[in-house]
């Protein structure tokens, strides 16, 4: 659908938007400070705050478009939203959006109206009653990879040729996501300040969701990787330890790209569903495999509980142990089983 224009070229919805963030609320503040004000109570978690501020753009855009004041819809309005959500498709994958996804957008809507209520803007939240869409909480969709596929993706690393990413930062960047399963935000963060020595050890400190702050160790496998690394950096002032060959910090997108690419490059079945994510999950397999304890992996990976961390187990002992393995083998034809010997 083609976008109207204004007479001076801008795009109506854009004017719109900016009229309507522009508005004053009955406290005096524009709706545009009293969102600010909101996302300002998410101080302690950068990747929090920076996803509720899309969800409430594409909120107050949708608002926009319908000729809606958000300060004053209803229920009726926002249960319309959420059923939009539930037909729209996500432009990154082309895929309906999750319906853990949905439930995040329409909480972020809840927690503005909530905020503006506790400010004196309006008089009830709206979303508080609006249906949110279920979903397993025990399942994740998140498609892990085995420890020969991990070790697979860390060897091509160093030979793939990324378009942004040199050889020695590409290499960098997967043994960080799977030997430490440090979150892709937590890479993107990490400046070269925060690498150090503690106890003997080299270590790099990550900041964490809810601000939350870990010591890891620099793995005896990884050190090399650092140094080739950090020899080849490119110097030109910018403070992050991972960048691009420009010198500039690497972004999210960039490492979804790469770990994706490095998927396919070590055959790893449908490498279109391999994320970053994926590799934190590949970190807890393998180091519950190797015998780490459940408070440790759950400390590493900077959980709020350990029922976490069990998800994570769950997803991958679950198929390893679902009971299809023993009825298949029990119902395997006598002539097939026969000629596999």
């Amino acid at each position: 659908m083609t976008a109207a224009h204004t007479g001076d070229g801008t795009p109506v919805v854009e004017a719109g938007q900016a009229e309507l963030l522009g508005a004053a609320a009955r406290t005096g503040h524009t709706v545009a400070a009293l969102v600010s004000a909101w996302l300002g109570s998410f101080a302690d978690s950068a990747d929090t705050r920076a996803a509720y501020a899309r969800d409430l753009r594409e909120y107050v855009a949708w608002c926009t478009r319908r000729r809606l004041d958000p300060l004053a819809v209803r229920l009726p309005e926002v249960q319309m939203y959420a059923a939009e959500l539930a037909a729209a498709q996500n432009p990154r994958t082309g895929r309906g959006f999750a319906a853990s996804t949905r439930a995040r957008k329409l909480a972020a809507v809840s927690s503005w109206y909530t905020f503006l209520v506790r400010a004196g803007a309006i008089d009830a939240n709206p979303a508080r009653d609006a249906a949110r869409p279920r979903y397993d909480r025990g399942h994740s969709a998140t498609a892990s990879v085995s420890g020969e596929q991990a070790s697979a993706m860390v060897s091509e690393a160093g030979r793939y040729r990324h378009r942004t990413l040199g050889p020695e930062a590409a290499a960098l960047v997967m043994m960080l996501l799977i030997d430490l399963g440090v979150r892709v935000s937590e890479v993107c963060h990490a400046d070269l300040a925060d690498l150090g020595q503690r106890d003997g050890m080299r270590v790099l400190t990550v900041r964490m969701k809810g601000g939350k702050v870990r010591t890891r160790p620099i793995p005896a496998p990884l050190e090399p990787v650092l140094d080739a690394y950090l020899r080849t950096r490119p110097s030109d002032g910018d403070p992050a330890l991972v960048v691009t060959r420009r010198g500039r910090r690497v972004n999210r997108h960039q490492i979804y790209r790469l770990v994706q690419a490095v998927a396919a490059a070590a055959g790893v079945p449908m490498p279109e569903r391999i994320t970053p994510h994926s590799m934190r999950h590949a970190f807890n397999t393998i180091a519950r495999e190797r015998g780490a304890a459940l408070e440790d992996r759950r400390d590493a990976l900077g959980h709020s509980s350990a029922a976490i961390t069990q998800l994570y187990d769950h997803v991958a002992l679950s198929l390893s142990r679902d009971p299809a393995h023993l009825v298949a083998a029990a119902t395997e034809p006598a002539e097939r089983d026969a000629s596999s010997r």
